[in-house]
């Protein structure tokens, strides 16, 4: 399942909703070290964890450009689609502002 959508998925304008990231995105996302290491295997709860631990929010960086921890877990999120409620917490939360970052950017 490391990068394939979950079967009961909502498509999102019809389409895979990892789609909605470009194919050179996706495609560095899927080779980062990160992804492979830290995204894996990953559930709803467990993107919680791991948006708590960002220290920033961006898309990509450096000259080879890399994806961001916080656009792997987008693309996470757009993976698994976590149920509405799990997102509406996300958004609430006031305590770890990039864990509401992450589904609010997720959910527009």
């Amino acid at each position: 399942m490391a990068n394939r959508t979950v079967k009961d998925a909502h498509s999102i304008h019809g389409t895979n909703p990892q789609y909605l990231v470009e194919k050179i995105i996706r495609t560095r996302i899927y080779e980062s070290k990160y992804w492979k290491e830290e995204c894996f295997g990953l559930t709803a709860e467990l993107v919680v964890d791991k948006a708590m631990e960002l220290r920033f929010v961006g898309g990509v960086y450096g000259g080879n450009i890399k994806p961001t921890p916080f656009l792997c877990l987008t693309l996470k999120m757009l993976q698994i689609q976590p149920e509405k409620d799990i997102i509406v917490e996300f958004i609430k939360n006031e305590d770890f502002n990039k864990l509401s970052i992450t589904p609010a950017s997720f959910a527009h």
